[in-house]
Parts: structure tokens; sequence; C-alpha cells
């Protein structure tokens, strides 16, 4: 869900995406909340709550795709729109079904709108950042293969 939405709006998609998107995610959110539920009335309960969540984001997008709204918000400010609608989708839909996970997927998409408005605002600091995660990465990698001491077989101690 993640990757989906946040590839989604750093290519800053076209509306089909998000249409297509939307039902996927709410899928998702039913098929993982299905088990916190015991009885049939609940499930029920839980599928209906869930398509008007749902049903809520997916009327919103096509709202913010209308003719007359794209006359005054540019491509930016609509990728961060929709992320926030995701994220507001997601997490209620967290909330519905009983999920954890689903509602951190939503905190983690709320956090990333503002990154994402930053994100647009400076690419060189951005370029910055991900040479520094590379280069601790490469570095946490080194030192997790690098041989420790004087633990191998055959270094020359003294057996008895």
């Amino acid at each position: 869900m993640l990757a989906l939405a946040l590839g989604g709006a750093v290519l800053r998609s076209p509306v089909v995406y998000w249409v297509i998107l939307t039902p996927v995610f709410g899928v998702i959110s039913t098929a993982e909340g299905w088990s916190h539920f015991a009885n049939r009335p609940e499930r029920l309960g839980l599928i209906c709550r869930l398509a008007l969540d749902w049903g809520a984001v997916f009327l919103a997008i096509c709202l913010l795709y209308n003719s007359g709204v794209q006359g005054v918000m540019n491509a930016n400010a609509t990728s961060l729109a929709m992320m926030t609608l995701l994220a507001l989708g997601t997490f209620v839909a967290g909330v519905q079904g009983r999920v954890w996970e689903i509602c951190t997927v939503g905190g983690v998409f709320f956090a990333a709108v503002p990154g994402l408005g930053w994100l647009d605002q400076s690419p060189l600091l951005l370029t910055f950042a991900a040479c520094a995660i590379v280069a601790l990465a490469g570095a946490a990698w080194w030192v997790t293969r690098r041989p420790r001491g004087s633990s191998v077989p055959g270094s020359g101690a003294p057996s008895k």
C-alpha cells in the first residue's frame, strides 16, 4: 500500500491511477480486517463501513479532478491532495477494521505529505540525503560482513 501511494504521488500519476488504487486499498483493508470480526453481522458491518469510507475517498478524488478544481490546483498540489485523501482513508479503514498495521500505513502517508511537498522544493538537499543514506547503508553492510578478530579457526592460537 505504501509503495503504491508514494510512487503515485512522486510520479504525479494521472487520475486513472488514483481511481484504480482506491478500490484496491478498499479490498486490502477489508481482507485484513475480516479476521478481526467473529460473526456474519459484524463482518457485513465491516464491509458496509469500509465501502462508505472508500466510496467517500473515491468521490473526493473525482471532485478534485473536476475541471473546475483543476484550473485552481497545479499538479504538485493535486498529488499532495491525493496522498492526504489516501492517508485519511487508510487510517480510518484501519480503525474500522481494527488493524493497527493499516492505521500505521495511514500515519506514514500523513507524515509523507509534508515530506513530498518539501521534496519538490529542494531537489539538491534530497540528492544529498539520498547519498548519505546510501553511504550509511553501505558502511553498515561493510561492518556486518567484516571478519571478527581472532575467532577464526587456525589463527595461530595454541591448541591443547
